[in-house]
């Protein structure tokens, strides 16, 4: 009897650590301010794109912010989400400033969703995941820019679920469900401008791609690895053999302002003619 009681509390014990784990909220600092005027100026001179493709962008009232991408090619080819896109005719990535790269775009073959847009120039690929190391209880980490901002969230990996889409003609997905874990301290908008955006390991090795918050019920859907790797290979991609950052619970916000200031996660715009 003592021996079933001890067994009892010991598995008692086991499942609340675990439950205190999965729902340990981890909030990153504040974004940073936007750089001054003296900066914005440098920003030309230090990006990886060509200096004949960058514009400057018209004022506020005739852009607007729509979305995340992240690069798969240091030739200049990103992923982009379809509905950051939309019907725009003048989309372009964001590098800081009031300064801008215009992109084309072409479709990913089986994945109608997203887009691989073209740049001249772009930033160090970001390193895809082994499937291997995909597991529930995971720890990710979505970048991009929710709201039009700088931001970041984090979430466990709860395992794969069935996104069923609304619109006609759409198929349902095969995602991954997270439960969020954390986002960017004083965040006011939801997570749903990361689209598009990459959602890391925590050695910075892309697992999916992000696709909306489900606020209510605290989850965070992005897509399933395979779906990277398969519009990852429609480019050219050469080894790269660079460390990565490591991410914690602690260090992500930091980490995902690196991959932003390194121009391989970019904020997507369009151009309103």
């Amino acid at each position: 009897m003592k021996l079933d009681w001890l067994l009892y509390a010991a598995a008692l014990t086991t499942i609340v650590v675990v439950t205190g784990n999965w729902h340990e909220t981890s909030n990153s600092p504040p974004a940073p301010p936007p750089p001054g005027i003296g900066e914005m100026s440098l920003f030309a001179n230090f990006t990886p794109f060509t200096i004949s493709s960058i514009i400057n962008l018209p004022v506020d009232d005739q852009k607007i912010m729509t979305g995340t991408a992240f690069s798969i090619s240091k030739s200049g080819e990103w992923i982009v989400a379809k509905d950051s896109v939309g019907d725009c005719t003048h989309p372009f990535l964001n590098i800081g400033g009031n300064l801008a790269v215009p992109f084309k775009t072409r479709p990913a073959p089986g994945h109608d969703n997203f887009l691989v847009a073209v740049t001249s120039g772009g930033g160090r690929p970001l390193s895809l995941v082994d499937m291997a190391n995909v597991k529930p209880g995971m720890r990710g980490f979505m970048i991009g820019y929710p709201g039009g901002s700088v931001g970041e969230a984090t979430g466990r990996l709860i395992g794969r679920a069935t996104l069923e889409r609304s619109k006609r003609f759409q198929h349902n997905e095969a995602v991954l469900a997270w439960a969020k874990a954390g986002q960017t301290e004083g965040l006011k908008s939801d997570l749903n401008q990361l689209q598009g955006g990459p959602a890391v390991d925590d050695n910075s090795h892309v697992v999916g791609i992000t696709l909306r918050e489900n606020p209510r019920r605290g989850r965070i859907y992005t897509t399933v690895p395979e779906t990277v790797s398969a519009i990852a290979s429609t480019v050219e991609r050469k080894p790269d053999f660079d460390a990565e950052n490591t991410l914690t619970k602690r260090n992500y916000g930091i980490v995902s302002d690196t991959l932003r200031r390194e121009y391989r996660v970019a904020q997507v715009g369009c151009i309103i003619s």
